[in-house]
């Protein structure tokens, strides 16, 4: 697994919001304690059918270059 930065714990607990955000943005963030690490990884959401089909074009893992 990848990391995009290395944050230590003291500093990640005082600056939560920006190690989410970043998690989310700019991928997974490694916030290191005294007994190990913690890899913060942003999830998306799972869409509903309706949600997908409600949006014009193909759908976001459509790779077909020839439908």
């Amino acid at each position: 697994m990848t990391h995009n930065f290395d944050w230590q714990r003291h500093e990640a607990e005082a600056r939560i919001q920006e190690v989410l955000d970043a998690a989310k943005t700019r991928g997974t963030q490694r916030v290191v304690d005294t007994d190990g690490r913690f890899d913060v990884t942003f999830v998306p959401g799972e869409k509903t059918l309706e949600e997908l089909f409600s949006r014009p074009g193909p759908l976001p893992d459509d790779d077909d270059p020839n439908p």
